[in-house]
């Protein structure tokens, strides 16, 4: 498969997106055993999450850049800090910023 045909189905699943899901860093975290708190098994559990959802749905996760450490609060799981510079589509792989000119919002109902 080209790069061309990739960046055209690409295009083509973005031109058809009618809302969005984001599947964030403390969703994942709070309901994940902490043995998987790594950015690899986080984005492939994104991944399959995606898959739950139909196609017209941007499925979103925050691009975790570092694991910063645990929160503790009491009558809470802990909480896995990370830092995070944005938005990937999932399905996609394209980045996203959190506001201005890439925001995923202008990808969404074109």
């Amino acid at each position: 498969m080209s790069s061309t045909i990739d960046a055209a189905a690409i295009a083509a699943i973005q031109k058809n997106y009618r809302t969005h899901y984001i599947r964030s860093w403390y969703e994942y975290q709070r309901v994940t055993p902490s043995h998987l708190h790594s950015i690899k098994h986080y984005n492939a559990a994104c991944e399959e999450h995606a898959s739950l959802y139909e196609k017209h749905i941007m499925v979103l996760r925050d691009n975790v850049t570092k694991i910063t450490g645990w929160h503790y609060t009491t009558g809470w799981p802990a909480q896995n800090c990370a830092d995070t510079d944005g938005y990937v589509d999932v399905r996609t792989g394209k980045k996203y910023t959190l506001q201005g000119e890439n925001s995923f919002f202008k990808d969404i109902g074109k």
